[in-house]
């Protein structure tokens, strides 16, 4: 039996990523149903793949590339970056995903195909005419439509707050997490809208969850979603 994709975006700074490690934790303690004798694989895009390892050396330094480039240059690159991206979550279906739900598993992803249409719908404006629509359906006849997506909700000013404390807190040797590209208020600004525009056309797939909210709330609320999730989804796994 098909297994079940459950998907978690958001804008960088929304502390996604953080909430999804907590809830890996959780999970494996949780010994009550519907949790209890599910098999869940935690998984990411960007992937540890080469194409994943390609497109954080790409992010990392767009910074520095992007300056004194045309805009046709500027273009390429923009288009490159979503084509990448594709690729990694071409090999991410075929060898992590599409598996684990052949062997009728919970895959919990930490951004997904939606991130491309937000993302990628935002920075090909101008490139691209509707590009939210047009990234949206390269991926339909391909990709696998998750069963929920959890979409955590931040103003961007404060998610830019974070993203900056963060890097703050990193050390010397450490790198961070977050791309520079994508932490620039002005663009998580407009994918934020994009996020929401996604969230109001499917809403039966949607969960969205206030990521302004104290740790704890956030992470109650998450596994809510999740149980009921599973509860009406039982007699698939």
């Amino acid at each position: 039996m098909r297994g079940i994709l459950i998907t978690f975006e958001g804008i960088d700074g929304s502390g996604k990523s953080t909430a999804v490690a907590e809830l890996a934790r959780r999970i494996a303690e949780e010994e009550r149903p519907p949790f209890a004798g599910r098999r869940f694989l935690f998984t990411a895009e960007p992937t540890e793949g080469e194409e994943g390892r390609l497109i954080r050396e790409k992010l990392k330094r767009y910074s520095r590339t992007a300056e004194g480039q045309g805009s046709r240059a500027i273009e390429a690159e923009q288009l490159e970056e979503l084509f990448l991206f594709m690729a990694d979550h071409a090999r991410h279906l075929a060898e992590t995903v599409i598996p684990a739900l052949g062997r009728g598993m919970v895959v919990v992803s930490d951004r997904y195909s939606d991130s491309r249409v937000a993302y990628q719908g935002a920075t090909l404006r101008g490139v691209i005419p509707r590009p939210l629509e047009w990234v949206r359906e390269l991926h339909r006849p391909w990709s696998v439509v998750p069963d929920k997506t959890i979409l955590f909700s931040i103003d961007p000013a404060l998610a830019i707050e974070r993203c900056q404390s963060r890097a703050g807190e990193a050390g010397p040797s450490q790198i961070s997490k977050a791309p520079e590209k994508f932490e620039r208020e002005e663009l998580l600004r407009e994918v934020a809208e994009n996020f929401e525009r996604m969230a109001r056309r499917e809403p039966e797939r949607f969960v969205v969850i206030d990521a302004a909210c104290g740790k704890v709330d956030i992470l109650e609320e998450t596994m809510r979603a999740l149980a009921e999730l599973l509860s009406e989804t039982k007699s698939r796994v």
